[in-house]
């Protein structure tokens, strides 16, 4: 029996216009994922010839235990998040103010230069990358995916703010990691006292980052 099976749900869909069905996808994930104590439980992103973008995270709603879902389909441009907890009412509350912070996000993503949009989207891949770090290290998945995710956030964040006059120092610390964890076995989970002590850097890059889109959501 699932923790969700005796639990409320409640679910909102909303239209978008937009071409950039990645982009809602992660400004979506940004609306949930940017408050405290959320962590990812399970992601895929699919783009065949259509994409499909689907998260989970667990996370507390009214001081429960509570999920939150999305799910972005490009096929019929579509969002649909749903959240499960123990309180119907403090749901329909969460999903409302969920759903009006993705649209004020999504508003002035649409309305910015692309210059600005450009950066903006990088960032929001970076901010995926974080929680995707905590979540590989919680499955005890293999250094190189856990490797993988390090590299991609960081390449994203020099590309998001590139041109600002220095270095971010976030570029410097991941850096730093990436060395230290490469001679580890590509293929076996990383040791425990680097697991943990990566997953609380992993979250100071996360509110890094979440500065960075701060200055355009």
């Amino acid at each position: 029996m699932n923790a969700t099976d005796d639990m409320a749900e409640v679910s909102q869909i909303q239209r978008y216009a937009s071409e950039d069905s990645a982009a809602v996808f992660r400004v979506v994930w940004y609306a949930i994922a940017s408050r405290p104590n959320v962590i990812l439980e399970e992601y895929s992103e699919a783009e065949s010839t259509t994409f499909q973008g689907n998260a989970k995270f667990a996370l507390q709603i009214a001081g429960e235990k509570a999920f939150a879902s999305i799910k972005v389909d490009e096929k019929d441009s579509s969002v649909e998040i749903r959240a499960q907890g123990k309180d119907e009412v403090a749901l329909k509350v969460y999903l409302d103010d969920i759903m009006e912070s993705f649209e004020d996000s999504i508003n002035k993503f649409k309305s910015l230069p692309e210059e600005d949009k450009s950066k903006l989207k990088r960032a929001l891949v970076a901010k995926t990358c974080w929680d995707r770090v905590v979540y590989k290290i919680l499955k005890k998945a293999p250094q190189s995916e856990v490797y993988f995710q390090v590299a991609h956030g960081r390449e994203m964040m020099i590309k998001a703010t590139e041109g600002e006059g220095g270095v971010h120092p976030l570029t410097l610390t991941t850096s730093g990691w990436l060395a230290n964890i490469e001679s580890l076995p590509h293929e076996e989970p990383l040791p425990g006292n680097i697991a943990s002590e990566l997953a609380k850097k992993s979250i100071e890059w996360k509110k890094g980052t979440l500065e960075v889109i701060s200055r355009y959501l």
